[in-house]
């Protein structure tokens, strides 16, 4: 695939991506009696996902399918990182992650992030 065509198809993987993970957020937040969590729209290769007690990072590159990861308590900052990672989306839309084995489907990707935030994994 020549470079321009796989940024391109990258950057439609990250807008379903980012739209999965809103997605599952907001079905979330029906359940929940109080509180609510907020996720931008994730433009420009970036998504900010905001709990009531977490805050998820996500940086992604639509040039080369790979990205980043940082979970942070109540507020971004060094002293208050959980953890992070990187994770890469395959041309065949299969997400790698650095912290687990193997290959996950973009909708089961999503869900995991969805529960870093949420303490559901």
């Amino acid at each position: 695939m020549t470079a321009p065509a796989a940024s391109n198809l990258y950057r439609e993987l990250w807008i379903s991506f980012a739209s999965l993970i809103r997605s599952y957020v907001a079905a979330h937040d029906i359940g929940r009696p109080v509180g609510r969590a907020l996720i931008d729209e994730g433009e420009g290769g970036h998504l900010t996902l905001r709990s009531d007690e977490k805050i998820l990072t996500l940086e992604f590159d639509d040039a080369t399918g790979t990205g980043s990861w940082a979970i942070y308590e109540d507020d971004p900052g060094p002293e208050r990182l959980i953890g992070r990672g990187e994770f890469k989306i395959g041309e065949d839309s299969q997400v790698e992650f650095s912290d687990r084995r193997g290959k996950l489907e973009l909708e089961v990707a999503a869900e995991a992030f969805t529960a870093k935030v949420f303490d559901e994994e």
